[in-house]
């Protein structure tokens, strides 16, 4: 009986200690890492209303405004972020145009990959030769966020800026570029001409985001839905 006694305590004793160690390893677990506003440009904590819109491109009075961001490490400088953002942004803008125009219904069945008229505005919107395009406004944010396990904790630091340019002063440098070189198909123009209008008509339109979505305009522009570019780049101060 004594020996079933003694059996049974040192089955106890050890099912306990089985438990106090997966308590202890329970309570030590790290718990995962909510992203946090740790500065930002405003000082406010809080990301502004325009960094948080879906919309890459949308409509603004006369304006027609493009967002465009950029992450870095969180030990990169917020100067150089703004700095490289607003360097890359009318660029990514006359990217997202050109894609826009370029793979829309109108044009992309047509055999055009040689025509005149869409060379010249491929080569327009590539240089970015526009003219009236200015940076209005720009924004920096450091936050603490969970790594890819979800538990380690990572300083990001992302930055964002608007670009804004008079939607008649676009309208017409597009057409131009359009219309500027002579010959090449007739249909072919119309057609661009038709995906030029349509895109100005359409800029923050819920449906022509939709159809922008599903043209894969954003994979081949940037990267945020808005127009976005992480590089592992560590612009330090000095």
């Amino acid at each position: 009986m004594s020996m079933n006694i003694g059996f049974f305590n040192k089955k106890f004793v050890i099912i306990s200690a089985a438990a106090a160690l997966i308590v202890a390893g329970c309570s030590s677990s790290p718990k995962y890492v909510k992203t946090e506003i740790i500065s930002n440009s405003t000082k406010t904590l809080e990301t502004p209303e325009w960094v948080l819109n879906p919309s890459i491109m949308h409509e603004e009075g006369t304006n027609i405004v493009f967002i465009h961001k950029v992450t870095l490490s969180g030990s990169s400088r917020p100067d150089a972020c703004v700095s490289m953002a607003r360097t890359q942004a009318v660029g990514e803008m006359m990217k997202y145009i050109k894609n826009a125009v370029t793979t829309s219904g109108q044009v992309e069945d047509l055999n055009s990959s040689s025509d005149p008229s869409l060379s010249s505005l491929t080569a327009f919107l590539s240089q970015g030769n526009i003219s009236g395009a200015k940076v209005t406004t720009s924004y920096w944010e450091q936050t603490m966020e969970a790594d890819e396990s979800g538990f380690k904790p990572t300083k990001k630091l992302m930055c964002a800026v608007q670009v804004a340019i008079e939607k008649s002063v676009l309208d017409k440098q597009m057409r131009d570029a359009i219309n500027g070189t002579p010959g090449g198909n007739p249909e072919i123009r119309r057609k661009l001409l038709d995906a030029q209008k349509s895109f100005i008509d359409n800029v923050g339109n819920k449906d022509a985001a939709k159809e922008t979505n599903s043209s894969d305009i954003n994979s081949k522009s940037n990267s945020d839905s808005v127009s976005k570019t992480e590089t592992n780049e560590n612009p330090k101060s000095e």
